[in-house]
Parts: C-alpha cells; sequence; structure tokens
C-alpha cells in the first residue's frame, strides 16, 4: 500500500518536469499471438454457423408454407384459408422471435469467450506501462491515430505479447515502477538544482566595511 501510495505522489512530478512517454501498441497483433484467441474465434465461428444454419432452416419452411399459401389461396374454403394465414403469420412472428434470440444469444457467447481475453490483455498492458513509467497506452489499431511521435509513443507490442504470454508477479512490477519513479524523480531534481548551483557559484561576492 505504501508502494502505491509512493507512486501516486512521486510519479505526477516526474511527469509534469519531463517529457511524458507512453506506450502505443497493436491489439490485434497482440491477440493474434494468444493460443486461446483462436481457439475462442473457431468455438465462435462453429456457434455462428449453427445460428446461420438453424435461420436458413426457419426460412426455408417460411417460404414453403408462403409458397402452399399463394398456390390455394384461391380455391381453399374460407376457414381454410383463414387458418393458413394464421400459420403463416405464425411462422413469420417465429422468425423474427428466433433472428433476436439468437442474435443475443451470439453476443453473450462473445462476450463469454473474448472479454477475458482482453481483460488479460488490459492487464499486460497495465503491468507494463508501470514498468516503464509510460504515462497511458494507446490502441494504434483504431483510426483516431493517424500518427504518432515516436519521440514519446514507445511501440510496447512485443512486450505486451511477452508480458500475456509470461506475465510477472503484480509485486514485482510495483516494485520495478517504484525504482523505475524514484531514479526519474532524483534525475529531475538533479537537472532543477544545477541552474541554481551554478547562479549561486557565479553571483557576486559583496564585502561589507565596517567603520570603527
Amino acid at each position: 500500500m505504501r508502494k502505491l501510495l509512493f507512486i501516486l505522489f512521486i510519479v505526477p512530478v516526474a511527469l509534469c518536469a519531463q517529457n511524458v512517454e507512453f506506450g502505443c501498441f497493436s491489439l490485434e497483433e497482440v491477440m493474434d499471438s494468444l493460443p486461446e484467441y483462436k481457439a475462442a474465434q473457431d468455438e465462435y465461428n462453429l456457434l455462428l454457423e449453427r445460428c446461420d444454419s438453424e435461420i436458413a432452416r426457419g426460412e426455408e419452411e417460411l417460404t414453403r408454407c408462403y409458397v402452399s399459401f399463394l398456390d390455394g389461396q384461391n380455391t381453399f374454403p374460407e376457414p381454410i384459408l383463414l387458418k393458413r394465414q394464421k400459420e403463416l403469420q405464425d411462422l413469420v412472428d417465429r422468425s423474427i422471435i428466433l433472428r433476436d434470440q439468437l442474435k443475443d444469444w451470439l453476443v453473450q457467447a462473445h462476450d463469454s469467450l473474448f472479454t477475458p481475453i482482453t481483460q488479460k490483455i488490459d492487464q499486460a498492458v497495465e503491468r507494463v506501462c508501470l514498468r516503464n513509467n509510460y504515462a497511458y497506452a494507446i490502441d494504434t489499431d483504431k483510426a483516431a491515430y493517424r500518427y504518432v511521435n515516436p519521440n514519446f509513443g514507445v511501440n510496447i507490442t512485443a512486450l505486451v505479447i511477452q508480458e500475456v504470454l509470461s506475465p510477472q508477479p503484480i509485486e514485482t512490477v510495483v516494485d520495478e515502477a517504484v525504482d523505475a519513479a524514484v531514479e526519474s524523480a532524483e534525475e529531475v531534481a538533479t537537472e532543477q538544482s544545477a541552474p541554481a548551483e551554478e547562479q549561486t557559484a557565479d553571483a557576486p561576492v559583496i564585502e561589507i566595511v565596517t567603520q570603527e
């Protein structure tokens, strides 16, 4: 707890006194490096195929009933016609409900499969930024970032992949972050004190003469 409080106090001081560095990475590249992401994709694609197959089967049944209704609507007795109209409307309603249910089910399945992976990557990004004293990290796959100045933005994709595949204990990461923050703060303090010392050394010496 003391270490975390120390980081909260010392890091902003260091960031205000020097250029802020941040991390940038490709989320897609990181995810492609994970075996569990490929497995999740395969499972989701199977679910998607099942849903598409079920929707196609329902549409075929609806088309068949609709064609049969059109062929006989001029010859059906009125009670049969009304019955076929109701059956057709029921099929349309069930088809709409099925589509909505499958859509919701796919959303839930996607979240269940991929959320743990994105959380794992987010945790790895956090540890990499703590360890290297980066202020924040951005996903360069987003079209919002057309250019990142390499003097400030550091590509951490390889570091994130390494951290995801071989994560370090959070205690180790915090210790390294504290050491980096202390070192950065000491450098800033040295830079700020150097001009003051030079100015003091160059200042003229005033001799005070007292009359007896």
